[in-house]
């Protein structure tokens, strides 16, 4: 692992955004340089040893030269002990770790797809493809409103020049229905379906629908896998998934961005 993958980051700004969601800048001018949208840190979520275990979060996007910005939820013990660390403070970070998303090739039409909490990295992307003067549509689903990003993290998407569909499962905001259903409803639509390129992150069974609607429609399709992590860097190999061929992928190494073909969505 290289040096400039260590750092001690130090907090510029933190704040609360709603919904339960945290922005979180730190000053780490080598990972800012070097960042690749869809990779990861693992943050440790205090300046003790308790947690022990880091806890592995996506890059929502480089506002400066020298830093990065996180959004996350709080979701346990660690981000809520998180939520405590004021400006000033510096944590202990390794990264940016993991494979990230290709770059759009000439001639495709990008589409997102975010479920839950897993639209930081897509942000990310959404604003590199913006840098490349490409308009994205973009898919986001939740159990209901309050699953739903923030309205800053919407905001932010627009301003990338995302065209945002909204769906819940219970209706409170947007169409009723799963997200992969409005999904598949535009690409029945759009005259550009034949070009499109998915590119998904969120729970494993709305991915596994992503996955299934790229194969019958015959186009590419890209997935962000989520998982519990322990060390970031394949040494543990407790972040391993099933690989299509047989055997095992590790997500923190060989993803967290994979080609949907390569992984076995059968389990």
């Amino acid at each position: 692992m290289g040096l400039n993958r260590q750092h001690a980051a130090e907090i510029i700004s933190h704040s609360f955004i709603g919904r339960g969601y945290y922005r979180l800048v730190l000053r780490a001018p080598d990972a800012a340089r070097s960042a690749l949208p869809g990779q990861f840190v693992m943050l440790r979520v205090s300046q003790y040893l308790d947690p022990f275990l880091a806890r592995p979060l996506g890059i929502y996007s480089i506002p400066s030269k020298s830093s990065i910005e996180i959004v996350y939820r709080v979701a346990g013990r660690g981000t809520s002990l998180l939520t405590q660390m004021e400006p000033g403070s510096s944590l202990a970070m390794l990264g940016p770790l993991g494979r990230g998303f290709p770059a759009v090739e000439p001639g495709a039409t990008p589409v997102l797809v975010a479920g839950g909490s897993g639209f930081p990295p897509l942000h990310f992307f959404a604003s590199r493809l913006r840098r490349g003067g490409l308009s994205t549509p973009l898919f986001i689903g939740a159990r209901d409103r309050a699953g739903l990003p923030p309205q800053p993290v919407l905001a932010s998407f627009r301003k990338y020049g995302a065209k945002i569909s909204m769906a819940t499962e219970d209706g409170s905001a947007g169409v009723k229905c799963m997200v992969t259903s409005i999904l598949d409803d535009y690409l029945s639509k759009s005259g550009h379906a034949a070009s499109s390129v998915l590119y998904a992150c969120g729970p494993r069974a709305m991915l596994a629908v992503v996955s299934r609607v790229a194969r019958d429609r015959s186009i590419r399709c890209f997935v962000s896998m989520e998982e519990r992590m322990a060390c970031g860097v394949g040494a543990c190999m407790g972040c391993s998934v099933r690989s299509g061929t047989g055997g095992f992928k590790r997500i923190c190494t060989e993803g967290p961005v994979f080609e949907a073909g390569e992984l076995d969505w059968s389990s």
